[in-house]
């Protein structure tokens, strides 16, 4: 698996951060076996082509970095119940820092929205290229034709954005087509507690 990450260009102390790493209950390193899997699995899908699969909680699901140009480097978590690959974390070692410092954290629910970067109203999601990020996004957006994709798309924008970017980046999801689009950007307002709505 390490090998593969610095063939995608992950940087080389984001690789040693995950090689130092201790596997623990819900949060297992994948072996090179179950990571090419993996691999083979998500090549099938146009949804996947931008992650790889570094941790699983054993129960068939898995925390996954971007390997994109776009979100190169951030940590999402794939769940067998439901898709969503909004980002979660900025990076993997703030990812591996978040799981190190909640040692009674054993899996994606023991986890509350403070622990996540991502969706967030706290300062720590503003970085210089995150508005950037999001133009790209909605740029993707108008380009993609696959409806997954498009889902996956949304999701991202609305998780990056922050506060006082509601009624320009997830006001107009309310109106999406998709329900799971429409269902998501609801979220993200109560989660935001937007007071106008």
């Amino acid at each position: 698996m390490i090998d593969k990450l610095k063939e995608f260009n992950i940087s080389k102390d984001e690789i040693e951060k995950l090689k130092n790493f201790r596997s623990r209950d819900g949060f297992i390193i994948l072996e090179d076996n179950e990571f090419n899997n993996m691999q083979s699995y998500f090549d099938q899908f146009p949804v996947y082509k931008n992650i790889t699969a570094i941790l699983t909680d054993g129960n068939s699901n898995y925390w996954c970095v971007y390997v994109d140009t776009t979100m190169k480097g951030m940590v999402c978590y794939l769940s067998h119940d439901e898709l969503n690959l909004e980002p979660k974390f900025r990076s993997i070692s703030n990812f591996i820092d978040t799981i190190e410092n909640n040692l009674d954290v054993f899996d994606f629910d023991d986890f509350n929205e403070n622990h996540f970067e991502f969706p967030a109203t706290k300062e720590i999601a503003e970085f210089p290229e995150r508005s950037e990020l999001i133009e790209k996004l909605f740029t993707k957006l108008k380009a993609e034709a696959d409806e997954d994709c498009i889902q996956q798309l949304a999701f991202m924008i609305m998780a990056l954005s922050l506060n006082h970017e509601i009624e320009t980046n997830i006001y107009p999801f309310l109106d999406d087509e998709n329900m799971y689009i429409q269902e998501r950007a609801i979220e993200l307002l109560g989660f935001h507690r937007y007071k106008p709505v």
